[in-house]
Parts: structure tokens; C-alpha cells; sequence
């Protein structure tokens, strides 16, 4: 099978065997004809499972322990995006599974992300490597996403493994070690049946998607080229799947004043933290709840000391929009804001800007094929005995970027969650097990398509 794109947001699927493309044509106009007005369908059918997809839901079922194991094990690693040593220590133990079941493992080399900081502060990212893990086969050529990175550093007091019945806490608990767990166990329950040889499967870890995937996206991208179906595995929140997703930014800018004596010579000071705050307050006023445009300023620093008008101010900004153009237009007016003086006259030269801006991930935005994949995964989820939601997230994954690329990619597919990013983080134990199986199936179809 080939792909070809028309462009970066609509791709079409072309077999070598006409029969073959004229079937999958059929079912992504299948898929387009089902939309409700609420913009998705769930009434797609698909055959019962078969004796091989029966036998993978069985193995699935006695390895509820093992996978609980495998991820009390990897949380408590602490692989926070900044821990090059904890994230590479993920990353081996990931590879070595993955080669065990028949994966030729290859490392993406990551990168320094220079950006300005004040003096001292040094926020240079210094990015681990990747894992890419691939397997040659037949039918369709199927990419499975996710990251090893999580919020939390290692002075974070958030960083055990606990259980209460059918939850569990910890750092990554659901974002998304989770995922991993139900991803590799997956391929597991394919390999114990037979069923993995065959298929072409490529795995891409990365160590810096909560970091905006700034080094991985260029691997991201490229592979998205080179397959036919995208799977990534986030969290799936309270037991749904994610549709669309709103684009990312984000900001860092660095305001340069000039110090002086807090008591003795205030007036020859030009306080950076003053002109700061003052930029702060515009940059959070591009905000627009109507059209969807989130601004935060989510971390601020700067001074020296209680007496001395600070030289130097520092803030990290997070942005967040449902269209391009909207990202474009904040992009534009951070710009603007960084290049003028608020808290002084505007002749001060004393008081420059610095900044550094990344739209990181483009919106994602639903297909017909996306469409298509969707609303296969639900149909094979009622099967399974599973009623799977569908919503719309203003969070970002990396299947924004594949899919942006032409990739009809499937996001959500890790195990159920809630409390990403706080010490709240939580996951629940059964559905390690349900989207394990879910994913067996889905994979076993999707490949032999």
C-alpha cells in the first residue's frame, strides 16, 4: 500500500491492488456518510472478534499483575523531562523489551534548545535521546507513539508508586507511563499469538513531549511520511478518545533593566521585575474565552536581592488556540509587547527584551480517515464490552503534529487517568488490561488492512 498527500491536512490512500484501494476508499466514505451533527459517528460496525483476536483477550486477562509490576517499576523512575539519567534509564529498559519481540532498535539523537535566560539562570534544555523501534511486515505500515519524560524533577516530593484498590497514584502514573505499559503489552499479547511477525510496526519514544517535543518533532514528522495509520498512547482520561485538540505555543522572554540601591539611589534604577509584571498583564490579556486563545504566564523569576532594583526578569508563557491563524496573531502580539517599554518612558535604554517563541504543535484537527479510525476503535470497543467517549481537548500529544503532516493518527489510547501534571495523578488499575486488549485488536485489523 502507498500513501500520497494532496496536501498537509488531507491525505489519500492508494493500493497497488485496485481492489484493495478501491475497499479502503469505500470505507473512508463509509466513515465521512456516518457523521451525527455533533461531528462524530458512532455507529460503525465491525465484524465479531475472531478465534486469534479471542485467544489475545484471554492472555491479556492474566496479566494484570505483570503489567501493574512493570509499572510500579518505571514510575518509580524518575524520568522528569530535564533527568537525562532517569529518561535514559526508561529508554534501555523499553529497548530491551521491544528487541525481545523482534524490534530493530536505533537511537535519535536529542539536542540542546538554547534559549535566553537571565545571568545565572541558564535555560538551555538539554534533551535526552529517542527510541525509534521498527519491524518490517505486510499490510498496513502502523506508527505507535509516546514519551518517557513526565513533569515532575527529582526534588519533586510527588514520586512513588502507591495503590488503593482500583487506583493507583504516582508521577506518570497515566501521562503517560500508563500508556507504555498498555502499548508494549499489546504488542506482547501479538507476539504470545503469533500474530506480530508479520505486521510492519514502527515504535517512536521520545523524552521531551512535555517539553513541546522541540528536538523529537523532526523524527515525529518524518516517520508520520512513512506510515499509513498513527497511534498514540496518552492517557484516555475518564475511558474516552480524543477527536481534535487545540494548537500549542510557547514563550520565554528575558527583560534586561538596570540595578541600583533599593534605598540610596532608587531613582537611577530601571527594575526589570517592574517592566515584567507590566508586560505580564498585556501578554494575559490576549486571552479570548469567545474564540478560544489561552494565554499563561505559568513561571516568573528575577532580582538579586530584597535592596537591589533588579537588573534582570525572566518568564516562561504557555499559549493555546484551535486555529493557525490564531497562533500566528498571539505570536505576532508577544512580539510586539516584548518590543515596547511600559513601566518607563519608551526612549529607556536601559530596558530591553529578549524572547524566544515555538508554535510547537499545530491543532489537530479531524478528517475523514482520522474519522474512519475513530470510529473503528469504538465499534471494536463495544465488542470488548467497552463504551468509549468522545471529546474534543484543549491538551496537546504528538499526534497533533503527525497528523498535521497527513498521518491519520488515533490519540487517547493509553490507560484511564485524571490529575495530570499535579501530585493528584491518578490511574485506574482495570483499565491497564481493557486498553491493552483494545489496542491488540485495533492493531491486528489495522495491519491487516
Amino acid at each position: 500500500m502507498k500513501r500520497i498527500s494532496s496536501d498537509t491536512t488531507h491525505t489519500k490512500f492508494l493500493d497497488t491492488d485496485n481492489a484493495m484501494g478501491l475497499r479502503k476508499a469505500s470505507l473512508v466514505l463509509l466513515a465521512a456518510t456516518l457523521f451525527t451533527i455533533s461531528g462524530y459517528a458512532q455507529n460503525t460496525v465491525e465484524p465479531s472478534l475472531n478465534r486469534d483476536e479471542v485467544e489475545l483477550t484471554f492472555w491479556l486477562d492474566s496479566q494484570e499483575e505483570n503489567m501493574l509490576e512493570m509499572l510500579e517499576r518505571i514510575t518509580n523512575i524518575n524520568s522528569g523531562s530535564l533527568n537525562k539519567q532517569g529518561v535514559n534509564e526508561l529508554a534501555s529498559i523499553f529497548s530491551e523489551e521491544l528487541r525481545q519481540l523482534g524490534f530493530s532498535i536505533s537511537t535519535l539523537p536529542g539536542q540542546v534548545i538554547e534559549m535566553p535566560s537571565c545571568p545565572g539562570s541558564d535555560y538551555n534544555v538539554d534533551v535526552a535521546d529517542h527510541v525509534l523501534a521498527s519491524k518490517s511486515g505486510s499490510g498496513s505500515k502502523l506508527l505507535m507513539m509516546g514519551h518517557f519524560d513526565t513533569v515532575f524533577p527529582p526534588d519533586s516530593p510527588f514520586q512513588e508508586f502507591s495503590r488503593e484498590g482500583d487506583t493507583m497514584y504516582g508521577p506518570g502514573v497515566s501521562d503517560m507511563k500508563g500508556g507504555l505499559v498498555v502499548m508494549l503489552y499489546a504488542l506482547k499479547a501479538l507476539n504470545e499469538n503469533g500474530a506480530l511477525s508479520d505486521k510492519s510496526i514502527t515504535v517512536l519514544l521520545n523524552s521531551d513531549e512535555e517539553m513541546g517535543s522541540l528536538s523529537s518533532r523532526k523524527y515525529l514528522e518524518e516517520q508520520a511520511r512513512l506510515h499509513d495509520w498513527g497511534l498514540v498512547y496518552e492517557s484516555s482520561g475518564n475511558n474516552r478518545l480524543t477527536r481534535e485538540r487545540k494548537g500549542l505555543g510557547q514563550a520565554r522572554f528575558v527583560v534586561h533593566g538596570r540595578a541600583s540601591h533599593a534605598g540610596g539611589a532608587h531613582e537611577q534604577g530601571r527594575s526589570a521585575i517592574k517592566e515584567l509584571a507590566y508586560k505580564i498583564v498585556q501578554i494575559e490579556n490576549i486571552t479570548d474565552y469567545e474564540t478560544g486563545v489561552t494565554v499563561n504566564v505559568g513561571v516568573i523569576s528575577g532580582g538579586e536581592a530584597r535592596n537591589t532594583i533588579a537588573p534582570c526578569a525572566e518568564a516562561l508563557i504557555d499559549l493555546r488556540y484551535p486555529e493557525a491563524q490564531q497562533g500566528v496573531d498571539a505570536v505576532a502580539q508577544f512580539e510586539e509587547i516584548f518590543g515596547n517599554i511600559y513601566s518607563y518612558p519608551a526612549d529607556s535604554p536601559e530596558i530591553t527584551t529578549e524572547s524566544w517563541t515555538n508554535l510547537h504543535r499545530p491543532a489537530k484537527i479531524a478528517t475523514p480517515e482520522s474519522d474512519f479510525l475513530l470510529n473503528k476503535t469504538i465499534a471494536i470497543g463495544r465488542l470488548l464490552g467497552q463504551e468509549l467517549g468522545v471529546g474534543d481537548s484543549g491538551g496537546g500529544t504528538d499526534g497533533s503534529l503527525t497528523q498535521a503532516v497527513g498521518l491519520p493518527t488515533l490519540d487517547s489510547l493509553g490507560s484511564a487517568g485524571t490529575g495530570a501534571h499535579s501530585n493528584r495523578e491518578q490511574g485506574r488499575v482495570s483499565s491497564l488490561v481493557e486498553r491493552a486488549k483494545l489496542s491488540a485488536v485495533l492493531i491486528h485489523r489495522l495491519a491487516a488492512e
